[in-house]
């Protein structure tokens, strides 16, 4: 088995892009921009060459950024979004002052999981109408200016591991290594300067990050499936009421767990732990091998091509998500999908959304295995003298930095779970086990809960019954 490198700690927040869902929202004139064809992408002194990555010496004299960032085709989008707010324009245009720009190419800027003017406490507090009116508008302009702010570095040049603050305030640095420059702590990579003028320059990134994450006080840590082969061991424990549930967990370091469901139709991966092992391996085979590999989101995306091209089997992934895999399936074994898919007879993979667009949960036989597309809470798990208003389960687009989903994303995790019947549920952590006969109705009022102590009494989940 090759070694893969894997990361050991929560992937970091450089805050490049607000991102959750992907439905277009009224501003429709920032909708042209970001995703029509301009006139000035085919800008006539345009030089294709300037995509490439110059010699640290060749600086255009007398020229500044304001001149040549819409001369590189591949970020036409973002360079447009620049001219188009003039606080930004003008400090671009202003030769006395220098900056480095983070340019993401058209394709991270086309595959923002939401558009760059929407932040989730936005229709958090004000729901679906948070960009409709003047109002609307012109929050909507301020979350664009914090959007471009957070891509402009007002310095340059800049020193690799010098950590500074964009004009966002995010504190970002990059490294290089093995040919390959990064912006830190979240590893955006830098596929080129495009530009190197009198005030500054112009780099181009590979992609967007996701601010839902955080990067702890010690910093980003990194490790390889072979660095951690005598380091780490894999636990095998079966449920205490399902004997054809297993749960799979990693000792000493990761909190996540997989399961193994044993089905009639063949065994079936629910999500992943990073770490394999020749035991692990040992262990599923014992126990059949596998049918299919289904992961829930991107969070536990992980070692997944391993582990699907050592027990020759396909690993399903929501289609929503895809912006988020960042490793080439050399194996072919790789299947998006999206809404209700059946993986093998009896089960059933549904996309809800919510946490990730493209959040998956996984149905059979009166189970649905929720990762943490719903999260179990303490109150979940005690079944008697319920006072009312008591929950069972949260629903979060960040967990670790505490921010809630809108009311319309829960709405839609109902939708999608309406048409399946449950008594248990499985989350992706140990213990997140709840079963009880009447667990639909205590998901449907857990959501009601959750928005009404929101201050949404509008709210159309409100409205919905078994």
């Amino acid at each position: 088995m090759k070694p893969v490198f894997i990361c050991m700690s929560p992937a970091a927040t450089v805050c490049l892009v607000l991102a959750a869902s992907s439905q277009s929202r009224p501003f429709d004139s920032l909708s042209n921009i970001l995703f029509s064809a301009q006139s000035r992408l085919g800008h006539p002194h345009h030089n294709p060459s300037s995509q490439t990555m110059p010699p640290s010496e060749e600086v255009s004299t007398g020229i500044i950024i304001s001149d040549v960032i819409g001369k590189t085709q591949t970020i036409g989008i973002f360079s447009g979004l620049t001219r188009d707010i003039d606080a930004i324009s003008g400090r671009l245009e202003d030769a006395a002052q220098n900056a480095t720009v983070l340019a993401p190419d058209n394709n991270a800027m086309k595959n923002l999981a939401r558009k760059p003017w929407e932040d989730p406490k936005d229709y958090e507090t004000l729901g679906t109408n948070a960009y409709q009116g003047e109002d609307g508008q012109e929050r909507a302009q301020k979350n664009l200016r914090t959007f471009v702010e957070t891509h402009i570095v007002p310095q340059s040049p800049w020193k690799e591991r010098e950590k500074v603050k964009t004009l966002a305030g995010k504190e970002i640095w990059y490294e290089t290594e093995d040919g390959k420059t990064k912006i830190q702590p979240a590893g955006v990579e830098v596929v080129s300067i495009a530009d190197k003028v009198s005030n500054g320059e112009v780099w181009v990134l590979d992609g967007s990050l996701d601010p839902r994450q955080y990067v702890p006080a010690s910093g980003q840590a990194w490790t390889s499936l072979s660095l951690e082969a005598s380091k780490q061991e894999n636990h095998f424990e079966q449920d205490a009421t399902d004997p054809r549930i297993w749960f799979i967990t990693t000792s000493p370091k990761a909190r996540e767990r997989c399961i193994l469901i044993q089905t009639p139709a063949g065994n079936i991966l629910w999500d992943l732990i990073s770490f394999i092992d020749q035991g692990t391996i040992d262990f599923v085979k014992s126990k059949g091998g596998l049918k299919a590999i289904v992961i829930s989101h991107p969070h536990f995306y992980t070692t997944h091509l391993e582990w699907a091209h050592t027990f020759g089997c396909p690993v399903y992934t929501s289609k929503a998500d895809e912006e988020w895999l960042n490793r080439k399936d050399a194996y072919g074994l790789r299947e998006l999908i999206d809404g209700t898919t059946e993986i093998v007879d009896g089960v059933t993979a549904i996309q809800a959304g919510g946490h990730f667009d493209g959040s998956l949960i996984l149905h059979w036989d009166k189970n649905i295995f929720i990762a943490d597309t719903m999260m179990s809470v303490p109150s979940g798990f005690y079944h008697k003298d319920r006072l009312p208003g008591t929950t069972s389960y949260s629903f979060m687009w960040s967990y670790p930095n505490m921010i809630p989903l809108p009311p319309p994303k829960i709405h839609g995790i109902w939708k999608a779970l309406k048409p399946f019947d449950f008594e248990a549920s499985f989350g992706g952590f140990p213990g997140q086990n709840v079963r009880r006969e009447d667990l639909k109705q205590q998901v449907l009022e857990s959501m009601k809960i959750f928005v009404k102590t929101a201050g949404h009494a509008n709210a159309d989940i409100l409205l919905e019954s078994l």
